[in-house]
């Protein structure tokens, strides 16, 4: 959620410092000879993070600046006892792969953290390893979301700067919101994420732990065949409300990239409109000029134009993905719902089928006396019972542990959705005023280089004439 952290994040695009950059890492050692201690940090490398060791080329031709260094400052000023950051991403050159590592800075007091700052690499594939780990130890709380994988389309431009850098927002963002919830902020993977070196964190994410991803997998089976009876209205409002969001929020979306194709085609007119009068004014020597100071201003107003096609940050899109992850926490605690509810039904089901084994033992006993064969089918129901008489307990015992789970769910996510409830009013309030602040920002800028061309053709704004120089009068 748009935190302090994420309002820092909205000035990265702003700063212009040159501190810090994408750095092109290679494995070649120079000469072309491979060290041995080499190839193991870079078989490390491929399968986590980047690592001490790898031989750092220099500066690539897209370098840019990323989180300034000296935002660092502000964690003295941060009042919290875990703190992250996300910054300076580098570009790691393999034989098989090219892939891109972020810096994670943490500093915090609490006393599992014993140095209380660490600096660590990691990569996008390691954010999604956290991520599935929260989801699959806390399925019950409303994990944040990741930024999306890029699309085929834009996987051509993935090492670009502008790709890159709004990646890095994200996932600053994202992990924001772990270390700001009073739950995941403990979890002992999160802690080996922002702690591990490389090869630690390797043996971590080679012990994966299955268990809880197939109860959670057969869980989400159960859920896709079974309808669950007993909605819980609280819930269900809250699903509907998010669908509601969700549908606003893509529809802004939609009127935004409307407004942005308009301004595409508005910005190629201006660029056309530049040489026309540039080339006017020199056809007209007495108009010269005028024509020259409009051209300046359709120039400005195009740079203007393109500043903001250039900066679209698409926060409603990305905090649609968050209410996904609310939807998400929702469906998972359905689905410990419906699994109660068919462990109640098939314990009903015994029950009612072991009265009928003792209703027919009475009546078998009745009509059976001058038949021989009564003995054998007395034989079956004695089995039957003995196995309703184990079967029933056992349900009941996991009936009672269902609905413990259940309640203890319900607890858990609507208290996450009080937090979100009270962060998203301050999220979507900070987003729209953003935008709103864009737009003024850009208008601004154009009303500004016009009132300069104005300015200097001197008009005295009483709606007569316009003097320009001491021979031209032009009448408005």
């Amino acid at each position: 959620m748009m935190t302090s952290s994420e309002t820092d994040v909205e000035k990265l695009g702003e700063n212009n410092a040159e501190d810090t950059a994408i750095l092109e890492v290679s494995t070649m050692a120079v000469g072309g000879v491979i060290k041995q201690e080499s190839r193991d940090t870079d078989f490390l490398s491929n399968c986590s993070t980047s690592v001490e060791g790898s031989v750092i080329a220099s500066p690539s031709v897209d370098s840019f600046s990323t989180l300034p260094e000296q935002e660092i400052s502000d964690f003295q000023a941060d009042s919290r006892d875990l703190q992250v950051k996300v910054d300076n991403p580098q570009k790691h050159l393999e034989t098989l792969e090219t892939y891109i590592t972020f810096r994670i800075t943490t500093k915090s007091t609490r006393p599992e953290f014993d140095e209380g700052e660490y600096v660590v690499r990691r990569r996008y594939n390691d954010f999604i390893w956290l991520r599935q780990k929260l989801v699959d130890s806390y399925p019950t709380h409303i994990i944040p979301p990741m930024p999306g994988k890029h699309t085929l389309l834009a996987q051509l431009d993935r090492y670009s700067k502008e790709f890159i850098i709004a990646r890095m927002k994200l996932l600053h963002i994202f992990l924001n919101r772990v270390v700001n919830h009073p739950i995941l902020s403990c979890d002992k993977n999160l802690h080996i994420f922002l702690t591990s070196k490389p090869a630690e964190f390797l043996i971590h994410r080679k012990n994966r732990g299955n268990v809880l991803v197939k109860m959670t997998d057969s869980l989400q089976n159960i859920a896709s065949t079974y309808t669950m009876k007993q909605r819980h209205f609280e819930f269900e409002q809250i699903r509907e409300y998010c669908t509601a969001l969700s549908e606003k929020l893509a529809t802004i979306d939609k009127i935004n990239h409307r407004i942005q194709k308009d301004r595409q085609d508005y910005l190629l007119e201006l660029h056309q409109l530049h040489p026309i009068f540039t080339l006017w004014a020199t056809s007209e020597p007495e108009l010269a000029p005028i024509l020259l100071a409009i051209a300046k201003a359709i120039e400005c107003n195009a740079v203007a134009h393109q500043k903001l096609l250039e900066n679209v940050p698409n926060e409603e899109r990305e905090y649609i993905s968050y209410i996904d992850a609310v939807k998400g926490a929702l469906s998972r605690r359905d689905s410990m719902q419906i699994e109660y509810e068919m462990t109640i039904e098939d314990l009903a089901k015994k029950r009612v089928e072991k009265d009928q084994q003792l209703m027919g033992i009475v009546s078998g006993n009745l009509s059976t006396q001058n038949w021989g064969g009564s003995l054998w089918k007395a034989e079956s129901r004695d089995e039957k019972l003995e196995r309703l008489g184990q079967a029933i307990p056992r349900l009941a015992k996991q009936a009672e542990l269902l609905q413990d789970r259940v309640e203890c769910a319900n607890e858990n996510l609507r208290s996450d959705l009080q937090r979100w409830n009270v962060e998203k009013q301050m999220d979507l309030k900070n987003m729209l005023i953003s935008m709103a602040d864009r737009q003024i920002r850009h208008y601004q800028q154009c009303m500004n280089a016009w009132e300069e061309t104005l300015a200097g053709l001197k008009l005295d704004g009483t709606g007569g004439d316009v003097n320009v120089g001491s021979s031209i009068k032009i009448p408005i």
